[in-house]
């Protein structure tokens, strides 16, 4: 039986040099895909600015 696909949309984007030899070198270290480590640093990089922005909205609060 097939695996089922993943829900997801098809990126197509333009690095530098230097940023795609180090996700490459990234993915590699963690054994993970280059669509791995992406989706992984995106989120991981999404969800601190959230608590980030939220520290900051308490901040302003009180």
């Amino acid at each position: 039986m097939a695996r089922q696909k993943k829900d997801g949309v098809h990126v197509n984007m333009y690095l530098s040099r230097q940023v795609w030899d180090q996700l490459k070198d990234y993915a590699e270290e963690k054994g993970q895909s280059l669509t791995t480590a992406v989706e992984r640093i995106l989120a991981e990089h999404l969800a601190n600015e959230e608590k980030m922005i939220g520290k900051e909205s308490d901040n302003v609060r009180h």
